[in-house]
């Protein structure tokens, strides 16, 4: 394996096979992580993957299973639709729209009667990208998905979990929402 942080060019053998994965900016070939784009060596210690992140970072291109931080911008009978602000994990700008919408039916395993109960307008959400193509399709039926911050609907302040519930430190007001498993520990990717 090269040392991390150098400059790599198309082509480069940054690891091999029994080291490392492939991870984005790298392919295997014949045992062999190869650079596919020209950038700096690091190691995603956390999935042990070779990573080259480009020098020239163009838009992110969303994909399904990426997990996006989103706001809710508006809430209707049968889906919520956000704005995805950030993809976990990844620092560039979004490709095409930031737009996306979240049905009734990919909000949990369990039955939801209302949207207006598991989401507001203004809570920040995790959620896992489903579909891209027509539109982009999200889900938060996982324990790791759903609500990560979310914000009292009567004064405004941001709402602490208390079990399942959400509540507001200062008018004392409990809220649903489908809440994230780690909702309230800073964990915004």
């Amino acid at each position: 394996m090269i040392e991390e942080g150098r400059l790599v060019l198309p082509g480069d053998r940054v690891a091999i096979s029994e080291e490392l994965q492939a991870g984005e900016g790298t392919y295997e070939h014949g045992g062999d992580i190869i650079a596919s784009v020209a950038g700096t060596f690091t190691v995603d210690r956390k999935r042990m993957r070779a990573v080259v992140e480009p020098v020239n970072a163009g838009p992110l291109l969303l994909k399904p299973g990426d997990i996006a931080i989103c706001e809710v911008k508006q809430i209707t009978d049968s889906m919520v639709i956000v704005n995805i602000l950030h993809i976990a994990g990844r620092k560039r700008r979004i490709a095409g729209s930031n737009d996306a919408v979240l049905h009734i039916s990919n909000i949990s395993n369990d039955y939801v009667e209302s949207t207006g109960k598991t989401f507001r307008v203004g809570d920040i959400i995790r959620a896992k990208i489903i579909e891209v193509g027509n539109g982009i399709r999200l889900a938060t039926k996982e324990n790791n998905l759903g609500v990560i911050k979310a914000y009292c609907t009567q004064c405004r302040n941001p709402l602490i979990r208390k079990g399942n519930v959400l509540e507001c430190p200062i008018c004392e007001r409990t809220e649903e929402r489908k809440i994230a498993a780690d909702y309230g520990e800073g964990n915004i990717d």
